[in-house]
């Protein structure tokens, strides 16, 4: 059975609908991308047809390991990422593959009104490793957590820089 935790979050100071604007436009995804802690990002994918926005990316994540240990595992934890985006109805599914034996899955909703935003972030998260997957199911929601809290943070940044133009 799946590993599962929410993380919730909320944005002071932009209304639904300027983040539902603000959403639309590929350029602030992309550089929430380029901003988030990792190496060799490749945006492979980030188009909207109709109301879906797709965003499918690869990078190598900044986790906390000795450096010599990352030479050894390089591309090791390479992520391959891809979010879905309704963007009408401001819900999306992000799906994490990786190089290694690991599920992991998101639904994304987001709410709000006049005044702030928040965000739910529902995960699931399988590793497929006998005895131990359970240590690094929690292990990886950790992670999870700490780099939610990061693209959030980058979100907020970038939302309210939009904001100013």
């Amino acid at each position: 059975m799946a590993h599962r935790f929410t993380v919730n979050a909320t944005i002071q100071g932009v209304s639904l609908q300027q983040f539902k604007k603000i959403a639309a436009d590929t350029a602030m995804h992309e550089a929430v991308c380029r901003r988030i802690p990792g190496e060799n990002l490749e945006i492979l994918e980030s188009k909207i047809v109709g109301n879906i926005y797709t965003l499918r990316r690869a990078y190598n994540l900044d986790v906390n390991i000795p450096d010599i240990a990352k030479k050894f595992m390089k591309d090791t934890f390479r992520l391959k990422r891809t979010d879905v985006t309704d963007l009408e109805a401001l819900t999306s599914t992000v799906v994490l593959g990786a190089n290694l034996p690991l599920e992991a899955s998101c639904e994304r909703f987001v709410t709000g009104d006049d005044q702030k935003i928040h965000i739910k972030l529902d995960w699931s998260v399988k590793v497929k490793v006998p005895l131990i997957g359970g240590i690094l199911e929690r292990h990886a929601e950790g992670e999870i957590r700490r780099f939610s809290d990061i693209e959030i943070e980058i979100v907020e940044d970038e939302l309210k820089k939009n904001l100013q133009m």
